[in-house]
């Protein structure tokens, strides 16, 4: 792994990483998992109120994404809020996915749940992110 100089900055580290993992080092998309992944784990938890295993399952796809479409950035916050937010749609997707498939296995009479239970999260889920990221999400999912 590439250690980096004591005097450089987060931002500095974000602009290095982000820029050597779309050139495709795997050092710097493991420095990123160092230093983030604790954070974006208890952030899926925080707002989705969920287990340590679903924000995990959120975490392995933002890194997929991550790895795959990386952003580059010239600052940790922008990092910071591109992982959050790629994350929080991860879990709003599985989220829903969930509800869905519970109205469906309640509508052939396999489930006896609640449907109003299977919204309640997502309702709950958006009602904590602040204006910006509700802003984020409604225009990449409303505006295309």
């Amino acid at each position: 792994m590439t250690t980096h100089a004591p005097s450089e900055s987060d931002d500095e580290w974000a602009a290095r990483v982000t820029r050597a993992v779309h050139s495709g080092s795997r050092d710097a998309l493991a420095e990123i998992y160092d230093r983030c992944a604790d954070d974006i784990v208890r952030f899926v938890r925080a707002t989705t109120r969920r287990d340590e295993s679903f924000a995990l399952d959120c975490l392995q796809e933002m890194f997929m994404r991550l790895a795959a479409h990386p952003p580059i950035v010239d600052a940790r916050a922008a990092l910071l809020a591109w992982m959050r937010l790629t994350a929080l749609n991860i879990a709003r997707n599985a989220i829903v996915a969930d509800a869905r498939r519970a109205r469906r296995d309640s509508a052939h009479g396999t489930d006896g749940r609640d449907e109003r239970a299977d919204t309640e999260p997502l309702a709950s889920l958006l009602s904590r992110v602040d204006a910006e990221e509700a802003e984020l999400l409604r225009l990449r999912h409303v505006e295309g």
